[in-house]
């Protein structure tokens, strides 16, 4: 009876010092974002040029030289990206004059109806106290100032973060690697299942990003190709519909406001207004239900509910860019999970 008492005391403890554990985690990676998120964006980064570096390698390029070039690759096609959406955006706001008559026709409908709920809403509430008289504050032009010169030099501490980070995790990663298989070998099998996770965690985040990317680059020029004739600034809608469907689910969800908004604009009826719209749900309807499948179907091996409650996960926790890197962390914290034979019913409950 002591025994079966003690065991079951030793359950209790190991369960609530697993919880505390994970309530740790979770407070740690809230609490820490500031320093984890370019950390881990520029870890995937890491793992998206990785096969760049090591075809440098085979060509006898010095590895130092090879990871400098693969971190200046992959900053660069960043930042050329961000120019090349900065420098359409302007385009499409010098343009915004041009609307500025169906804005107003769009923006005069869309505030009557607002009037008229609003007036129907007072009549129901009680009347105001006389005598009561509304501040309007003046604007805080020096705090302001200061919150968007601290929102910029954060921004620049990140982003220098990150791309340092990219850096030593091509340029030291091998070393790391080793060091990790030879703590691991200290257990019998251990090794072996070390050396599968890294290999299984590697093959599936490097393919999967670059599948992605391959396949939202794809899905981006044929929604230009679709909207170019006949829709203002095709190209735009294009880059956006590729961008976002780097979010799961979310992402396009979100894309399609854009072009029904520009056709909206642009036209001024209820026909071109669905034909953007359906244009949009049938390329991404495709791309969702047939191309992820057979291209992606194999190499994520997550559960679709896993993937979408996890974005709204790591939106929360992290933000927007909680969402970019919600599937490469919920595939890594998967084959962890399998290749650990305690944790293996965690893998199973993520997996598809």
């Amino acid at each position: 009876m002591p025994a079966t008492r003690s065991l079951g005391n030793s359950k209790v403890t190991e369960r609530s010092l697993a919880l505390l554990a994970i309530g740790a985690g979770l407070a740690f990676s809230y609490v820490g974002r500031p320093l984890l998120v370019p950390s881990v964006v520029a870890l995937v980064l890491a793992f998206t040029v990785h096969p760049l570096v090591a075809w440098l390698e085979r060509r006898k390029v010095p590895h130092v030289v090879a990871a400098l070039a693969g971190t200046l690759v992959a900053t660069g096609l960043v930042v050329l990206l961000l120019v090349v959406l900065y420098g359409r955006i302007q385009d499409l706001a010098s343009e915004v004059p041009a609307y500025e008559h169906r804005l107003q026709d769009v923006w005069g409908g869309v505030s009557q109806r607002f009037l008229h709920l609003r007036a129907q809403t007072q009549q129901l509430a009680p009347p105001h106290q006389p005598g009561t008289v509304r501040v309007e504050e003046n604007v805080p032009w020096t705090a302001l100032l200061v919150g968007t010169a601290q929102g910029a030099l954060s921004f620049a501490a990140e982003v220098t973060m990150a791309v340092f980070v990219l850096y030593f995790a091509l340029a030291e990663g091998p070393r790391f690697r080793e060091k990790f298989l030879a703590q691991a070998g200290r257990d019998p099998g251990g090794r072996a299942r070390a050396e599968a996770a890294l290999e299984e965690l590697h093959r599936d985040v490097s393919q999967y990003m670059w599948n992605r990317i391959l396949l939202n680059a794809a899905l981006g020029v044929v929604t230009w190709l679709c909207y170019a004739f006949w829709l203002d600034h095709a190209p735009v809608w294009g880059l956006t519909t590729a961008l976002l469907h780097f979010i799961p689910y979310v992402g396009p969800a979100i894309g399609i406001v854009f072009p029904v908004l520009m056709a909206l604009l642009q036209y001024g009826d209820v026909f071109h207004v669905l034909l953007a719209g359906g244009i949009y749900l049938g390329l991404v309807s495709l791309q969702g239900n047939v191309i992820d499948p057979v291209f992606l179907g194999r190499q994520l091996r997550l559960s679709p509910l896993v993937v979408f409650v996890g974005s709204l996960f790591f939106f929360w926790l992290w933000g927007p860019l909680g969402l970019f890197v919600a599937v490469p962390v919920l595939s890594t914290v998967r084959i962890a999970c399998h290749y650990v034979p305690r944790l293996r019913p965690v893998a199973d409950f993520l997996a598809a």
